[in-house]
């Protein structure tokens, strides 16, 4: 499995399928994590203190533990099923749609093939 969190952005992707999740739980100077199977990379971004203006930079980490990110996989999930269930739900709504439209159109054509007979047919006297 492929994870990537990016914080600012509030995005959760696994296995290149992305949804908004939020991130604000993640520490203030976490950037993002690349998951790739067994082991991640964390990155930091540098964060510049409001007093004093010195800049802190951590360098990135290394991690065989995916478990801290567990819920915010679980939270992709949930909008995963949210994201399924809006689609079928529209797919639906168009299916239905065709199907009406469908069954006007056949209804004009079988009145006028009906009305077509009847003036081939004549006065009926």
């Amino acid at each position: 499995m492929r994870v990537t969190i990016i914080k600012d952005d509030n995005s959760v992707t696994v296995d290149g399928v992305g949804y908004r999740v939020d991130c604000s739980s993640l520490p203030a100077d976490f950037h993002a994590l690349q998951w790739d199977g067994d082991k991640g990379q964390i990155e930091y971004r540098t964060l510049t203190c409001d007093h004093c203006g010195q800049r802190s930079r951590k360098g990135n980490d290394l991690t065989r533990d995916l478990a801290p990110y567990a819920a915010l996989i679980s939270a992709w999930g949930v909008a995963k099923a949210e994201a399924e269930k809006a689609e079928a739900e529209r797919v639906a709504k168009e299916a239905a749609a065709l199907a009406e439209a469908t069954a006007k159109r056949l209804a004009a054509e079988e009145a006028r093939r009906q009305l077509g007979e009847q003036y081939a047919a004549g006065p009926q006297d």
